[in-house]
């Protein structure tokens, strides 16, 4: 049976949130100077009404997690936190999967898996927060949340309702830093890249060895059917000893 939004926020609320008071209140009072909160799936116990829908839509899920946030705004503000990294870890033991048996039916699901970083690219900066300026009324707006790797635009302004007058404002847009990673399953030549934002780029090295908590994606190009799969990252362990 399907769980509403509204009960995942209460979930997320009565689980994470309501004992961690003061922490979670000074984290959104820093917000958007901390973006990241490390939740262990342990608090969730065994409720399996919150736990499957974690695992099998997390973006619902993650959505109603940032949405819980709210009670903890000490001020009136437009923001709904939908930029926050809700860095989840300790999953069930059914979440996991290797690196080489990614499949379609693993797409947009909740997953463990291991790997050894192959190629650690550089970090660049991604927008997670895109603002468009309108060429009718010349407001700029902040609206559009930006995840993953592909771009949302905006095509009706929110200040006079125009279509089509939207142009991307590089400069009143909010940045974090992001790197692409190649990630070798450990027993396979198999790699997969995964994309890391925020915090947790720029910790890892070529030959590292992960635990990765993400959710596997699907990018189509050049109008083919057929598409590349990645990882979105969701939190990362690097199981390899600091002191090699």
């Amino acid at each position: 049976m399907a769980v509403r939004n509204g009960d995942l926020a209460e979930k997320w609320y009565e689980y994470v949130y309501r004992d961690r008071g003061e922490s979670v209140r000074q984290f959104v009072e820093n917000y958007p100077d901390d973006r990241s909160l490390s939740v262990s799936c342990d608090r969730f116990g065994h409720d399996y009404r919150f736990v499957r829908p974690l695992l099998a839509n997390p973006d619902e899920a993650l959505r109603a997690g940032k949405a819980a946030l709210s009670r903890f705004l000490s001020t009136e503000t437009d923001r709904e936190l939908q930029d926050v990294y809700l860095r989840i870890s300790d999953l069930p033991a059914e979440s996991e999967v290797a690196l080489a048996d990614l499949r379609a039916t693993h797409l947009n699901c909740l997953h463990t898996t291991r790997g050894v970083v192959a190629d650690a690219g550089p970090l660049q900066p991604k927008v997670v927060r895109a603002a468009f300026r309108c060429a009718k009324c010349e407001a700029v707006t902040r609206h559009v949340p930006q995840r993953g790797r592909e771009f949302r635009g905006n095509a009706k302004c929110p200040r006079c309702n125009s279509v089509g007058y939207l142009s991307f404002e590089p400069e009143a847009s909010e940045y974090v830093d992001a790197q692409e990673v190649q990630v070798r399953d450990p027993s396979s030549s198999e790699k997969v890249p995964v994309l890391l934002e925020h915090d947790l780029t720029g910790t890892v090295s070529d030959g590292d060895e992960l635990r990765l908590v993400g959710i596997p994606r699907a990018s189509r190009t050049d109008g083919s059917a057929v598409a590349d799969m990645w990882v979105e990252s969701v939190s990362m362990e690097c199981l390899t000893d600091s002191n090699r």
